[in-house]
């Protein structure tokens, strides 16, 4: 069970970030909620301590998705290498509490959006509309109360039983 609690980190950001790719019917305007989700998942697991999770499988993610989407080459790449940045900030917080959890997980996002907005806005060479950015936001915090306590319960399951063992001294 050891290589599974090494490998979910990695397992469920390659899941959210092919899930991200699938077109799922969504009007154009909405179509930024779904790559925020790799980012609550990159927020969860980089504020694990116990988590494996390099900056390279971050880097990967980003930029398959911006291979399979057809975008602009290293945007989500940046994106959630920034996203892992904002965790590592994150985790130095000490927070108690769900509401405490959330809106620190809130914050995040926020912050993590925002620079996205500016760096497509930075790309475009024009100011953006912030709109579809601000219901990803809100979405990825919304789904985070779904996401995360299932990345907690597969976090807890592949952790392996530590056993005591006694001896004497002598």
């Amino acid at each position: 069970m050891r290589w599974l609690r090494f490998l979910m980190p990695v397992i469920s950001i390659a899941i959210l970030t092919l899930a991200a790719t699938l077109p799922w019917g969504l009007p154009t305007a909405d179509r930024f909620v779904l790559p925020l989700l790799p980012v609550v998942a990159i927020y969860h697991w980089t504020r694990d301590q116990d988590a494996w999770l390099p900056e390279w499988m971050i880097f990967l993610a980003g930029l398959t998705l911006d291979v399979l989407t057809q975008g602009p080459l290293g945007y989500w790449a940046l994106v959630y290498l920034f996203a892992y940045v904002v965790a590592i900030f994150a985790s130095r917080v000490t927070v108690e509490g769900f509401v405490g959890r959330l809106a620190l997980l809130a914050g995040a996002v926020v912050v993590v959006t925002v620079f996205a907005w500016l760096a497509a806005s930075f790309y475009f060479l024009e100011m953006l509309d912030p709109e579809p950015y601000a219901r990803g936001a809100i979405f990825a915090v919304l789904s985070a109360l779904l996401i995360t306590p299932v990345l907690g319960v597969f976090g807890t399951l592949s952790k392996s039983v530590r056993t005591v063992r006694l001896t004497r001294g002598g």
